[in-house]
């Protein structure tokens, strides 16, 4: 059955004062005292869409479409074109899907995974030109971003960086406050979503192994890659019921997260995609009102300062 994206509108977000959607008992942060998002019901099952160039596709992206409930778009910096957006922003719209933004480092050749640092004010405006060209395309189908998700090494740079995260986030905070940052579980995702003052998920992979201390293992690690397809059912298994999963040391290692990522290049994707939203029938998109923390002199950071 095709399903259709439901349009939200930017003017009745933007007349809400956030200090006033305080009174949402979903999201309400002078509750929590946290940029941690608080899931009104099942979480997030998010993958990536568009991140091939000019004539190269990425195989198997569409397989899984049906069984998540969020798409983040590469939006021409790693990956992605306006042709390929426009193609991808189509099938997030057919199957009823969440819009992400699919950032990295302005990396076509190295796939965005190359060690790369820019400047914070550098930094800053990459990713509000990314979003810019997602936002502008996106509203030619109805669509606002809802959840942006960095990509190789800003992804990993985010989880060791808290000056990089900070960055990011309050780049992601000028463009819409109403934004959720996915990114690597752990105390720099909440640092840099408290500092920004946009609320935060936490993510886990099914297909990647952990150490004893929750960190994904380097992809130099020979266990980096779970290869087979029931050993990532299992995983997922353990991280949906308990939120536990086996490190590398065999240990167990509970995590705290709100989305589950699924890639397309995984070991039969298509099943274990499918076999995963059995197991989370209530899965759902991200929602969030903006985080307002409470005001001091260490919550506000100028760029000079990062």
């Amino acid at each position: 059955m095709r399903r259709t994206q439901r349009p939200r509108s930017r003017n009745s977000r933007d007349s809400r004062d956030s200090r006033d959607s305080r009174s949402d008992s979903r999201f309400n942060p002078a509750r929590t005292q946290s940029a941690r998002i608080l899931l009104s019901g099942g979480m997030d099952i998010n993958t990536n869409l568009g991140e091939g160039f000019g004539h190269y596709r990425v195989e198997g992206e569409s397989d899984i479409l049906p069984f998540v409930t969020s798409a983040n778009i590469a939006c021409g910096a790693h990956a992605g074109d306006p042709a390929i957006m426009e193609a991808a922003l189509e099938e997030a719209r057919y199957y009823g899907l969440a819009l992400g933004a699919h950032i990295g480092y302005p990396d076509l050749a190295g796939f965005g995974r190359r060690e790369i640092h820019l400047p914070a004010n550098e930094l800053r405006a990459s990713v509000l030109y990314q979003l810019g060209a997602l936002s502008g395309l996106a509203r030619t189908f109805g669509f606002e971003i809802s959840q942006v998700r960095p990509h190789g090494f800003m992804y990993r740079q985010m989880f060791h960086d808290v000056r990089t995260a900070i960055t990011v986030a309050r780049a992601i905070a000028e463009f819409d406050r109403w934004i959720v940052l996915i990114g690597p579980a752990g105390h720099n995702l909440l640092a840099a979503g408290e500092k920004a003052g946009i609320r935060v998920a936490g993510e886990v992979w099914v297909d990647r192994g952990y150490d004893a201390n929750g960190n994904l293992l380097a992809h130099s690690h020979p266990r980096a890659i779970i290869h087979d397809a029931h050993d990532i059912i299992k995983q997922a298994t353990s991280l949906i019921r308990n939120r536990t999963l086996t490190a590398v040391d065999g240990s167990t290692v509970r995590i705290d997260f709100q989305s589950i990522h699924l890639h397309p290049a995984i070991p039969k994707a298509k099943m274990v995609a499918e076999q995963i939203r059995a197991l989370m029938p209530n899965a759902s998109p991200l929602s969030a009102e903006p985080y307002n923390p409470e005001d001091d002199e260490h919550s506000r950071l100028s760029w000079a300062e990062i």
